[in-house]
């Protein structure tokens, strides 16, 4: 097979361009020579399991370029409303409804181990009409893969600690309740307005100071009343919610407490009437609570309900593979001289790629999916024959977008479903900085490390609807909270090439694969992560036989 592939391609490579210095990393400016046609395939691996934090609501009294782990704002001891602020109306109806001003509803602990990959296989050409232009276009295949291990509470006694304070409002549990609560209040009603006379200010009395409390459990367990007869009907409240404290917990305790007074004087004025010859329906039903808190299997529920509020993803691992932003490019060679080398690239990324969805809390899509024009320029300076020095930059204009997102800060990524709105996205411009020394070792290794420098300022973000503002109840702005992004990288690379010994008739096939390694060492901005970004490439260079 190997020689069936020379004997193939020894035509169109006999006009091979000339030895050229090795790219061990970075990039080069360095000449194709006219009708030079140049096949670059490989990958690029990116690996962060740490994100370069900032001090937020959250995390107040972080320092401003701390490592955290990437799942730290879905983790909590207390998983609860500083968290999940769409559970505060919640928590302050239980408030109000157990008579404890200090409660906090907990689900429970939260941990969540988060492990990000990118991998990126691009096939890129490059062709030059002349030895001044020359023409590219890389297309990418990209691979995104999240690993996620949650652990939930620990509903084992050993670990009580983890445990939070409320459970399941089952679907239908409270119906009964909500039956016999709306009977009895319209009995009250009717004997206050047409019952016994000495005993309506009684029956008044009864409902004027029980309808409030029955009617808060009434909204928690179902929702508000909608039938317009119904003594419920505008007591509104937060129900039907989607948990209830747990019935030992103290909050259990007071609602069953204060239940028990208002069975109680109603069964007393019951007795009252039956006295006249008059029967109330029985109020005798209890409103059920939970006997179990949540553990993880629970808590992926609650994230994952399709009926529920967050109505998102389980935060389970999660695979995408799909096209990645098509870049089309064409460079200009200022200058080619022999200590010196310089081009100058425009560069056009397609809206090829796939966004993350706004329903998966730890998706990461392929691509940007919207246009950008980027413009670099590339030097080499050349010392000698085994040094020289690669300095390039690159500044990106990157154009606005419509696209759908759950409205909420970064620190805040479980947002609920309702918080979703579309959304005009400027991302910011960004300004890259590379300074590159290499070594050429011989006629075919050569060795370089490299510095890093990316700057992207935050994303802008607007309503499409300006009325959804006043929906979420939050500017769209919220989103851009965190986006600008500053880091720097450090890194070394090798370069192996035939490139020159075919030249000189000692190798069958002219080519360059090249091995990088960079780390993220420093972030600033919000949540950057700290990875590590590993490359191979293969490039093969041919000539269209002229």
């Amino acid at each position: 097979m190997r020689r069936v592939l020379l004997v193939v391609l020894a035509p169109a490579v006999l006009g091979i361009l000339a030895p050229s210095r090795l790219r061990a990393q970075g990039e080069n400016a360095e000449p194709l020579r006219p009708g030079a046609l140049r096949i670059t395939v490989g990958g690029t691996w990116a690996h962060a399991t740490d994100a370069f934090g900032k001090p937020n609501l959250v995390s107040p009294t972080l320092i401003d370029g701390s490592r955290q782990p990437l799942g730290t704002y879905f983790s909590a001891d207390s998983l609860g409303v500083a968290q999940l602020p769409f559970l505060d109306p919640l928590q302050s109806q239980l408030r109000g409804l157990t008579g404890l001003s200090g409660y906090l509803l907990n689900i429970g602990r939260s941990v969540l181990t988060l492990e990000t990959s990118v991998r990126s296989t691009p096939l890129r050409i490059d062709y030059a009409p002349t030895r001044r232009l020359a023409l590219s276009v890389s297309v990418p295949l990209v691979r995104t893969r999240t690993y996620a291990a949650l652990a939930g509470p620990d509903t084992g006694t050993a670990a009580a600690a983890t445990r939070g304070n409320i459970g399941w409002n089952e679907a239908g549990a409270t119906d009964a309740f909500r039956t016999a609560v709306d009977t009895a209040l319209r009995a009250l009603r009717e004997q206050a307005l047409a019952g016994p006379a000495s005993l309506r200010p009684l029956a008044q009395g009864t409902y004027d100071a029980w309808r409030p409390y029955l009617c808060g459990l009434y909204t928690l367990g179902g929702g508000n009343a909608i039938d317009l007869s119904s003594p419920c009907f505008g007591v509104t409240g937060a129900g039907p919610a989607t948990f209830l404290p747990v019935s030992y917990s103290e909050a259990g305790d007071s609602l069953s407490r204060r239940l028990g007074r208002a069975e109680t004087d109603y069964q007393t004025l019951s007795g009252q009437f039956a006295a006249q010859g008059v029967t109330l329906p029985p109020l005798t039903q209890g409103f059920p609570l939970p006997d179990t808190t949540l553990d993880t299997n629970d808590l992926r529920r609650f994230f994952s309900d399709r009926t529920g509020v967050l109505a998102g993803d389980s935060l389970t691992s999660y695979v995408r593979t799909g096209l990645g932003d098509v870049e089309l490019a064409a460079w200009y060679q200022l200058i080619d001289r022999p200590a010196l080398r310089t081009q100058l690239q425009v560069l056009v990324r397609l809206p090829t790629g796939t966004v993350d969805s706004p329903d998966n809390f730890i998706d990461i899509g392929t691509g940007d999916h919207q246009t950008d024009v980027e413009v670099a320029l590339r030097n080499d300076i050349v010392f000698g024959r085994s040094l020289w020095v690669h300095a390039g930059g690159r500044y990106g204009r990157q154009m606005a977008d419509d696209l759908v997102r759950r409205v909420s800060p970064w620190y805040l990524p479980l947002a609920p479903a309702s918080s979703d709105a579309t959304v005009r996205r400027q991302l910011g411009d960004y300004l890259s900085l590379d300074l590159v020394p290499n070594w050429q070792l011989d006629d075919a290794f050569g060795v370089a490390v490299g510095y890093h420098f990316f700057h992207q300022a935050a994303t802008r973000f607007s309503y499409a609807d300006p009325a959804d503002e006043a929906r979420i109840g939050l500017p769209a702005d919220v989103l851009g909270e965190g986006t600008a992004v500053t880091r720097m990288r450090v890194g070394a690379g090798v370069t192996f090439s035939t490139v020159k010994r075919y030249a000189e008739g000692h190798a069958r096939m002219p080519l360059a694969v090249t091995w990088s390694y960079q780390n993220t060492f420093w972030g600033r901005g919000g949540q950057v992560p700290q990875d590590g970004v590993m490359t191979l490439q293969i490039q093969l260079y041919l000539m269209s036989g002229r």
